[in-house]
């Protein structure tokens, strides 16, 4: 298998081995030529692109063509990328249903990358508000507040502390630690909950579930499953969210980027169809009023 910096591979290996595994009764190529193609496409796709890993996001058409367009440009001969590119699509066909449109299909009953609506934020907020116990609201509360206010994935929620966490004058800040290391300014309507959470906790309580144990991957499911009321959160949809509610307000690319830990705007590709059109005053203004800091 391709070389590449270990603490990548703890991440990503079991599931291109598995990927792998089994696609190779369905394709012409060896497992070493499948772990070739399939190891860069999925590093690109995790890394940069910032998408989950699953096989559907991950080895979809659209997606090795980004790749190929886009993680492939400086990557030896057109020949030799046509053949890592021609491998990926047979893993492709191997493992999706060859019937299905080449787009990101929806899991369950909706698409987990489009954003909530208005409506739907407002439902969040009122089911966290109904919790049964202090405690939970203010675990319910921050839950949201770090996904739709600071638009983090769902490992990066169960990893904080309240350390990480600072709150000042000019609001609140959330430190991301790991691989995608970045400082993340709240959305303001969201701070309050987190401001609260940081008064009288100590630094290394966890910011959410502060009794846990560290280790449980399901931690947001299993807290959203056990409380009061009956809705559909995902962090996969209030990260999108944020990233949209970002994009339709005009916040400076390289800033979004940087919050959300991206490396390539090409990442914020797929956020772009949920994003409504501006109307004409708007757009107007905005390309008329832009002002850069002098060089």
């Amino acid at each position: 298998m391709p070389q590449m910096n270990a603490a990548y591979w703890s991440h990503i290996g079991d599931f291109v081995r598995a990927a792998v595994v089994d696609a190779a009764p369905g394709t012409v190529y060896s497992e070493r030529e499948l772990y070739a193609a399939a190891t860069p496409l999925t590093l690109w796709a995790w890394q940069t692109a910032a998408m989950p890993l699953e096989r559907d996001v991950i080895f979809a058409v659209r997606t090795i063509e980004r790749f190929t367009a886009v993680g492939l440009s400086h990557y030896g001969s057109k020949a030799s990328r046509n053949t890592l590119r021609s491998r990926l699509l047979r893993i492709s066909e191997a493992l999706l249903d060859a019937e299905a449109p080449p787009v990101l299909r929806p899991l369950g009953g909706s698409d987990p990358s489009a954003p909530y609506t208005a409506r739907d934020v407002v439902t969040l907020k009122s089911w966290a508000i109904a919790q049964t116990t202090a405690e939970r609201r203010s675990n319910a509360e921050s839950l949201l507040a770090l996904g739709l206010g600071a638009g983090l994935a769902g490992r990066e929620i169960v990893n904080l502390t309240i350390g990480d966490i600072r709150a000042d004058h000019d609001g609140v800040l959330i430190t991301v630690r790991g691989e995608r290391a970045r400082v993340v300014p709240v959305l303001r309507e969201w701070e309050r909950a987190l401001a609260e959470r940081v008064d009288g906790c100590q630094d290394e309580t966890w910011a959410f579930r502060e009794q846990h144990a560290g280790a449980n991957r399901n931690l947001i499911t299993d807290f959203v499953s056990r409380a009061e009321g009956k809705i559909r959160l995902q962090a996969r949809r209030m990260h999108s969210t944020w990233i949209v509610q970002h994009l339709e307000a005009g916040t400076p690319l390289v800033p979004l980027m940087r919050a959300a830990g991206l490396q390539s705007p090409e990442a914020l590709d797929r956020f772009l169809r949920f994003v409504r059109e501006p109307d004409a005053t708007y757009f107007r203004n905005a390309l008329r009023d832009a002002v850069a800091i002098p060089r």
